[in-house]
């Protein structure tokens, strides 16, 4: 498909259209992206929207990133920064030339700026790391050619959600095949493409992950060739890597936002508690253990979790007001173990604890 990105790429300004749609428990699930792109520049502006049955579960958007707040996620892509613009209005920019390690952790928004095309995460990417088809194309009378290729899940899931649990997966599931059906124009340029993850959905319910999701499919369009221009209008985005932090920096009573386009509860955005907020922290927790037996890998974890109860017991209301649901709290951190021959194991993390406006 090397030969269609040249050609695609020729074709200068395009509108794109990216959906993927799962059939649940739950109901009909829609996450639809549309935008415009640049090639030439490398340059993007799109939305997405995420929208959910009636009723559905928290957990259910957790596991497919649906935007904060469950509303909409606007992206622009000049080069290799992103912005991100918040429900308050403001511009947020994450940018690939910063430190290796807040480029590290900004991964989940730094991705839009695709390797091959100006906004990445869509079937694009999957159809330029396709290989050769293995069956003639069907030809159209306009000139038009359908392929049908196969990829491995590995390949697709680029643009799967970070809750789908593919990570979760061995190589040899990794390299489940898939079937991608791609469309050119006469021109030779991408114009379409489809994919059926039914395979892989198996394969994730074989290992307990998305079972509530029993059909998953995902389309791909571009339109408009030549005309459709990318808006630029995220100037004066303020730097991410010097505005966010970590949760786990915060102290007791102090506000976050997880609306920075992350959708983790890792790296926040700092507020004060009388703006809009979905984060409060209420305690602090370290857990250091010893014990002659080997403990189990989320032992320090269900240590801080049980010690938490304590510190939310403790808190000012004003603090746990607002947790969705009710009476319910968040342990963020991380944990090591240690063993030295003739020594007991030891286990110990230190923890930040808080609520959620949002219950996700």
């Amino acid at each position: 498909m090397s030969a269609s990105r040249k050609a695609t790429e020729a074709g200068g300004n395009a509108r794109f259209r990216y959906v993927l749609s799962y059939r649940t428990s739950h109901g009909a699930v829609e996450d639809l992206t549309t935008g415009a792109q640049d090639d030439a520049r490398h340059t993007a502006h799109a939305e997405r929207v995420l929208t959910l049955p009636s009723g559905a579960p928290d957990e259910l958007a957790e596991k497919l990133d649906a935007p904060t707040g469950r509303g909409r996620e606007v992206y622009e892509v000049a080069g290799s920064d992103v912005a991100f613009l918040t429900r308050g209005g403001d511009w947020l920019r994450y940018s690939a030339s910063g430190s290796s390690e807040f480029a590290e952790k900004a991964a989940g928004v730094l991705y839009r700026s695709g390797d091959r095309v100006p906004y990445g995460g869509t079937l694009a990417d999957v159809v330029d790391r396709a290989g050769r088809a293995e069956k003639e194309p069907v030809v159209g009378e306009d000139g038009s050619r359908r392929y049908e290729l196969t990829v491995s899940a590995r390949t697709a899931a680029v643009v799967l959600p970070e809750g789908a649990g593919f990570d979760g997966l061995t190589d040899e599931q990794a390299h489940t095949p898939l079937s991608l059906n791609v469309r050119l124009d006469a021109e030779g340029r991408l114009v379409e493409a489809t994919a059926d993850f039914a395979p892989l959905l198996e394969v994730l319910h074989q290992e307990g992950a998305l079972r509530e999701v029993t059909e998953l499919t995902a389309a791909y369009t571009l339109t408009d060739f030549g005309d459709a221009v990318p808006q630029q209008v995220a100037a004066g985005a303020q730097d991410t890597e010097k505005l966010l932090t970590e949760l786990t920096a915060m102290k007791p009573g102090a506000c976050a936002s997880r609306d920075t386009g992350l959708g983790s509860h890792g790296l926040v955005r700092p507020v004060d508690c009388d703006r809009d907020h979905d984060l409060r922290v209420f305690g602090r927790v370290r857990v250091d253990t010893t014990s002659r037996k080997e403990p189990r890998v989320d032992f320090a974890e269900s240590e801080a979790e049980k010690k938490r109860e304590a510190r939310f017991a403790a808190a000012p209301v004003a603090w746990t007001a607002r947790a969705k649901p009710r009476n319910t709290f968040l342990t963020i951190g991380s944990s090591q173990t240690g063993y030295s021959p003739g020594s007991d194991h030891r286990a110990y993390g230190d923890f930040t604890c808080a609520v959620s406006a949002t219950g996700y």
